[in-house]
């Protein structure tokens, strides 16, 4: 009867902490599509300046955040997102419009795949 009620225990912690952690990814990676698109924003305006504080920003809050995420997700589309965040940035410093805009879209797209991927559904459990 113990070994139940402890494998039971142990499945319902498990399950909490998972619905936890999809909880606190949704809400993190909101935060960081948030930024990215003004981001976006500020490179389709051309306003340089602002851009560079936007990817500051992003690049703080990656760091919080990769901290966190490298415990749960793939280190693949981590080290993804790394590599994105770095190009976008020195395209950004050199103002360069079109290929920032480009590393904006690869970048959002990644964590929008990322979201949808660790999201509790039918066809990702199976």
């Amino acid at each position: 009867m113990k070994v139940v009620v402890i494998t039971i225990l142990i499945l319902v912690v498990f399950f909490i902490a998972s619905l936890y952690f999809t909880y606190y990814l949704n809400q993190s990676a909101e935060t960081f599509i948030d930024m990215i698109e003004k981001l976006d924003k500020s490179i389709t305006q051309e306003n340089w300046e602002e851009a560079q504080e936007h990817i500051e920003r992003v690049m703080k809050e990656w760091d919080k955040t990769k901290k966190i995420w490298l415990g749960f997700l793939e280190h693949y589309e981590i080290d993804m997102i790394d590599i994105i965040l770095a190009r976008t940035q020195k395209y950004v410093t050199i103002e360069e419009r079109s290929l920032a805009l480009g590393g904006v879209a690869e970048l959002k797209l990644l964590v929008e795949h990322i979201l949808d991927k660790q999201t509790l559904k039918l066809q990702n459990i199976l």
